[in-house]
């Protein structure tokens, strides 16, 4: 352990979810901010749900550090297997007071099933005694009959038996290495803590009742008062402990590759992440409406609304369909032969003879719409009229762009059923 991984929130996997979580707020409030704006539609929501769903987790960081300082002492300690609701449910008793209902929560969890999948199924994979698996079923049938006299002594041993075949020695020996890198369970709060508790040395015999399954006690024949509920689930939340030790034994250099290559390029690529959406998020609250009032003949500028505006009609009214797709909305990303095919397709009955820009507003960073007075035929008659026309700022990948990504205005094709349908602002 490093001083930085003096807690368990401090290794490297979580420290790497702690050090995003800025990251999600942030994102969180571009998302909400955008759809204030009438900008984000179902992606902003997305997010927003997906932040908020991560942040309502985020304390899943914190739990195995703060369960392990309340219930440690008392031999129950975090492991990547237990539940994390039941770490929470426990702790909720423990704050309010009630440890002994604290215990029940943790006692309450460990079923038959949960020990038969954590402790005995999973522990298979490391070794070919069969034996043993007899062994951790008995010591099963024995805990659910409530015969503690023979179920703790069971389950000691094969824990000893377990981890020599994973370490290569007893892990209850003294100075038994268990600590392991970016581990939960590993960590010297969590399984190197609790055998160190339950190989404490007992002097003489006593009948004094137990809430910890000393080792060397109980199966030197020593300690007596063993024969309980509460004593048995710790053996049982031992066992989890070691088959969770070692599996992220198996996986230790796996993990370590995996943080190499993590510290060498994340920490930069989020720094640049997190930077950005301060600009963003800066940019996007500054923000005050824009207007421009025609006419519209001068030069204008490509990165603002009006020019788009101009190019959207001014192709549509002259059939360059060409000119009409590099400023149409391309959200699914279609080429622009295919969609200058479309705008033809689209206005084929429909003709544009004359268009007057009266004005455009920028409501929001990304957002602008337009009044127009068009005039042309569809196959109903003449059209005519004032209309509202809408466009939005994408990147190159069909996102709504932030302020500091770059993009370009793009015009709503709803506008030519508006004008199909004489659905001018009047109308409206």
């Amino acid at each position: 352990m490093t001083k930085k991984d003096k807690s368990i929130v401090d290794l490297p996997s979580a420290r790497e979810v702690s050090t995003a979580l800025p990251l999600v707020n942030l994102a969180r409030g571009l998302a909400n901010l955008a759809l204030k704006a009438g900008v984000g539609g179902e992606k902003a929501q997305r997010i927003l749900d997906s932040a908020d769903a991560l942040l309502a987790q985020s304390d899943i960081l914190n739990l195995p550090d703060r369960f392990n300082a309340a219930f440690g002492e008392s031999g129950w300690i975090a492991t990547s297997s237990l539940s994390a609701d039941t770490m929470r449910a426990a702790l909720k008793r423990h704050e309010e007071g009630d440890d002994e209902a604290a215990e029940e929560v943790i006692l309450d969890w460990l079923t038959p099933e949960v020990i038969n999948l954590f402790a005995i199924t999973r522990s298979k994979s490391f070794g070919d005694v069969h034996g043993r698996w007899d062994q951790l079923r008995e010591a099963l049938a024995l805990t659910e009959e409530g015969r503690y006299w023979s179920a703790v002594p069971l389950i000691l041993i094969a824990c000893d038996g377990f981890a020599s075949d994973v370490l290569g020695t007893s892990p209850f020996e003294k100075n038994a290495d268990l600590a392991l890198f970016d581990s939960v369970v590993g960590h010297p709060t969590s399984l190197p803590a609790a055998v160190a508790r339950v190989t404490k040395g007992v002097r003489k015999s006593s009948d004094e009742p137990l809430s910890l399954p000393l080792r060397h006690g109980i199966l030197h024949g020593r300690s007596l008062g063993y024969a309980n509920r509460t004593v048995c689930g710790k053996a049982w939340m031992l066992m989890i402990a070691l088959v969770d030790w070692a599996v992220d034994k198996r996986e230790e250099e796996t993990r370590r590759a995996k943080d190499e290559a993590r510290r060498a390029t994340s920490w930069r690529d989020l720094g640049e992440s997190l930077e950005k959406n301060r600009a963003d998020k800066e940019q996007i609250e500054a923000f005050t409406p824009r207007q421009w009032d025609g006419p519209f003949d001068s030069d204008l500028a490509d990165d603002e609304p009006p020019l788009a505006f101009r190019e959207f009609l001014s192709g549509w009214k002259t059939k360059n369909f060409g000119l009409m797709a590099k400023r149409a909305v391309n959200i699914t990303l279609q080429k622009h032969g295919h969609l200058a095919g479309r705008m033809r397709s689209d206005a084929e009955h429909i003709q544009l003879t004359d268009f007057e820009i009266l004005s455009v507003i920028q409501t929001t960073v990304a957002r602008a719409e337009a009044r127009v007075r068009m005039s042309g035929q569809t196959l109903k008659g003449d059209v005519g009229g004032e209309f509202m026309i809408l466009a939005f700022r994408h990147t190159p990948e069909g996102d709504v762009a932030m302020p500091t990504d770059p993009g370009a205005w793009q015009v709503q094709q709803g506008c030519i059923f508006d004008f199909m349908h004489e659905r001018t602002i009047s109308a409206r």
